[in-house]
């Protein structure tokens, strides 16, 4: 009776099972580090900011990435629900797939490139502490792949 008694407690408090907010959430202002970052063989950009609004399963990316005296802005919306979302990246469509592995946001994302298609997984992993996002990159086309991490730290 005892044990049922402490299970019903666990139940009642929220405690005996995963909460919906098991998952990090995400939102915030994140600068890319690139001393940190490893891109292998790419050249860095000058600089990239992420501006997440997360609210579960939606999550919205604002991100100003800056290379080579070109500043590029893309606006692109998902849901982490494991069906395809479609944005684009100035005049590329990207089609992204988004679900969650633990507490690893996992997103895979497909584009066509002129060797054929094109396709990124993106790990986005989270620090105890809430303010470093990893983000660990494998781009894969023609049997190639290329690993790559950033590390963004949030302002």
């Amino acid at each position: 009776m005892q044990s049922l008694l402490a299970v019903a407690v666990l139940i009642s408090t929220g405690l005996g099972g995963l909460p919906a907010s098991a998952v990090p959430n995400l939102t915030g202002t994140w600068v890319l580090q690139i001393a940190e970052s490893d891109f292998g063989m790419v050249p860095p950009p000058d600089s990239r900011i992420d501006v997440i609004d997360h609210q579960e399963p939606r999550l919205a990316v604002k991100r100003t990435t800056s290379a080579q005296g070109t500043t590029t802005v893309a606006d692109m919306t998902y849901a982490v629900d494991g069906m395809p979302h479609k944005n684009n990246a100035g005049t590329t469509e990207l089609t992204s797939t988004l679900h969650w592995e633990g507490e690893v946001l996992v997103m895979v994302t497909t584009t066509q490139a002129p060797q054929g298609e094109l396709v990124i997984t993106d790990r986005y992993s989270l620090s105890a502490d809430g303010q470093t996002l990893t983000q660990a990159r494998v781009l894969a086309i023609q049997d190639q792949t290329l690993a790559q991490t950033m590390i963004l730290r949030k302002q």
